[in-house]
């Protein structure tokens, strides 16, 4: 004992520097791990927000639904462009958004800036949103997207699904070497001009517009006859219907028309727009479009004194 006693006298100066150091040398390796720790944990982060975001503005080249795969220049000038219809969604430029769409987009559905920006702009770019891309489908210069508006924080969501998301259809429209774009689930509007006719009455198909999820026809139906006729009686939704490839049927929604609607006095002509329950991407193909119930004598139908007679119309598509 009396040695150590000793030893420390003798060495007390040395011992208490050497603690001091050994103490600092613990004390630097731990504040040394402690950044490393901190440093790992921030690049991991960086690492995941830079995840996101390339997951979250994707280039998609490859068709969830078909074979397509799109060129390399094709992938990023697709992709360029429904980015910049966003990012002035987002801004709230509704000016340059609006002349990004086309001409028949607007006509169906935004025809005028106001339309557009009450309809879609606020609906969706309440706040700052990203956007999720899938190439869907394509056809000739139609190139069909599923976008995903993402709101709130990418890195406190990572993109999952959100009830307050938003989910679209977008088509871009290249033509001439210009884009545009079809938004809303609104696919493209093609023209059809097919007749047919029946019994004095005739039937012209203008075009028809299609959307993700139906079409609709744009048509004109002229009485040629001397009574007031009824074009369908509204009891089922197959008395209006495509019949298309694979011995398909697509319905009607004839329901949404009143009577008045597809009532027609003699020597009269109207205007129609007839929405069928057919989805874009379907197998089948329409080939004819069939009206049944066609009554030529409305009086005789609604007195019901006698059996109405009644004639089916068929235009080829």
């Amino acid at each position: 004992m009396k040695k150590l006693l000793r030893y420390w006298n003798q060495n007390k100066r040395k011992i208490l520097i050497t603690i001091a150091v050994i103490a600092l040398i613990i004390i630097i390796i731990q504040i040394a791990n402690n950044m490393v720790r901190e440093q790992n944990k921030k690049n991991n982060n960086n690492q995941a927000e830079r995840n996101i975001v390339a997951n979250d503005i994707t280039k998609p080249s490859n068709s969830v639904i078909s074979d397509t795969k799109l060129t390399e220049k094709e992938t990023k000038e697709n992709s360029n462009f429904i980015e910049q219809f966003v990012s002035y969604c987002n801004q709230k430029k509704a000016d340059e958004a609006y002349q990004l769409l086309t001409d028949d987009c607007k006509a169906e559905l935004y025809p005028t800036k106001e339309i557009f920006v009450s309809n879609y702009i606020n609906q969706i770019f309440g706040e700052q949103v990203n956007f999720e891309l899938q190439l869907w489908h394509t056809v000739s210069n139609y190139y069909t997207y599923r976008i995903t508006y993402n709101k709130g924080n990418l890195l406190q969501t990572g993109g999952q699904s959100s009830s307050s998301n938003f989910l679209d259809y977008i088509t871009l429209v290249k033509q001439n070497g210009e884009y545009k774009l079809n938004i809303n689930k609104f696919i493209r509007k093609e023209t059809l001009n097919r007749q047919g006719s029946n019994s004095g009455i005739e039937v012209a198909i203008h075009s028809k517009s299609i959307y993700m999820d139906y079409e609709i026809y744009h048509m004109t139906v002229q009485n040629n006859t001397q009574k007031t006729i009824l074009l369908n009686d509204g009891t089922s939704a197959n008395n209006f219907s495509l019949m298309g490839t694979n011995n398909s049927t697509f319905s009607s929604d004839i329901s949404e028309l009143p009577l008045s609607r597809l009532t027609l006095d003699a020597q009269y002509k109207r205007t129609m727009d007839i929405k069928f329950n057919k989805v874009y991407m379907s197998a089948s193909t329409p080939q004819v479009m069939q009206m049944t119930n066609v009554y030529l004598d409305k009086v005789q139908y609604d007195t019901k004194q006698e059996e109405p007679q009644k004639i089916i119309i068929k235009i080829n598509l």
